[in-house]
């Protein structure tokens, strides 16, 4: 039979106490947004879990594909609904049954007025279910599980449990500047602010004419997957030649990589001002290239005054690619792009830099200057997405 319900679960979202309510209309409209489209009947919350709705023709496998991917959703299952009578909930099972070696009965029983108690409602309809299709009853190691959630209006029944990705739904923490390169790692960081509630909005640096195009374009592909998690998202195009440029003629060439992330900095603090964004967000990892030591770490971060948040700081390489390659992003982020962080970048760059050396080298740049004249050519690319 196919199903009537999605019943979605949450978990953090639970916990939030005053703030609950508020969390789970955000996830509400977040989940009513994401499967727009897929002929749903409408989005609801039921006694601590939210109820999808779903017509004749909705789109099952493309309503799951995009449940996967909502922010805040800890568990999702097409179920069916029954009335409080334990025959029906029997049958409402056994129409979901796909002839399993064993099985289990679950209940959850929200609604405490219901005549039975958990133990009671599992065992009738276990007795009649394991008694219709001859199928053993097993405590231990059940090959499919019957779940049956009994609130006030009825009981959904389903055996099917995907998981989610957790977290908190998308805008309830506020909005994140995203430093978004054509790598790995910051595509993965972004992915962890999101899951933890921001909304991102991201900033990538080009050094057109000397970089390709196809970079860029690349880089708009990786907002595009990432894009699947929260939806309409903006990505700004910096150009960073022409400062680059003056970096390399008028400072020692050691401190290249660090005066280029400094203004960096900059453009995306003065960005993030203009969109109401808190804090910036980079993929940084820890001593994994020169200018991500403590030192030069320190001489980049303290241009800005906005919040810096650093999600991959201590985490290993391979740590960071298997997320890349669950959340999908990896075989992009390995496509061979020009980085415009390694354009004119010396043979011995400086790891251990002290702030006082770093300001003496900017100080022969027009820093104020410099800054404008890139964010006046600065580009700004809106991505769609259902969600």
């Amino acid at each position: 039979m196919k199903p009537e319900y999605f019943v979605v679960h949450y978990a953090e979202v639970a916990i939030k106490g005053k703030n609950r309510p508020l969390f789970e209309r955000i996830l509400i409209e977040n989940i009513s947004k994401s499967i727009k489209g897929l002929k749903a009947n409408g989005v609801k919350r039921k006694y601590g879990r939210i109820i999808v709705n779903l017509k004749e023709d909705s789109k099952i496998e493309e309503i799951k594909e995009k449940l996967s991917k909502v922010p805040g959703i800890s568990s999702y299952s097409p179920a069916l609904k029954s009335t409080h009578e334990t025959k029906d909930m029997a049958e409402k099972a056994l129409a979901l049954l796909n002839k399993p070696k064993s099985l289990y009965i679950k209940v959850k029983r929200s609604f405490k007025q219901h005549p039975l108690k958990s133990l009671e409602i599992a065992k009738e309809v276990g007795t009649i279910v394991s008694l219709e299709k001859n199928i053993p009853v097993d405590f231990v190691e059940p090959e499919t599980v019957i779940t049956i959630e009994v609130i006030e209006s009825g009981a959904y029944i389903y055996t099917e449990k995907n998981a989610g990705i957790g977290g908190l739904p998308v805008s309830v923490s506020g909005k994140v500047m995203v430093l978004l390169s054509g790598g790995i790692d910051s595509p993965v960081a972004s992915f962890l602010t999101l899951k933890r509630g921001c909304r991102n909005i991201y900033v990538h640096f080009h050094s057109e004419p000397y970089t390709k195009e196809s970079s860029r374009k690349k880089v708009e592909k990786l907002a595009n997957i990432i894009a699947e998690y929260q939806g309409q998202t903006r990505v700004y195009m910096v150009p960073l030649i022409n400062i680059q440029k003056e970096i390399m003629l008028k400072t020692d060439k050691k401190y290249r990589i660090i005066l280029y992330r400094r203004f960096m900095f900059r453009l995306a603090e003065a960005l993030a001002w203009k969109n109401k964004a808190k804090a910036l967000v980079t993929g940084e990892n820890l001593g994994q290239v020169a200018s991500q030591t403590i030192e030069n770490i320190h001489s980049i971060h303290t241009i800005v005054n906005l919040p810096v948040i650093q999600p991959l700081i201590t985490y290993d390489k391979q740590e960071i690619i298997n997320l890349a390659e669950k959340i999908g992003t990896f075989e992009t982020s390995i496509e061979p792009h020009d980085d415009c962080c390694s354009l004119f970048l010396p043979k011995h760059p400086a790891t251990k830099s002290d702030l006082k050396t770093v300001e003496q080298e900017e100080s022969k740049l027009d820093v104020e200057s410099l800054i404008k004249e890139a964010l006046k050519n600065t580009e700004k690319v809106t991505i769609n997405q259902d969600l």
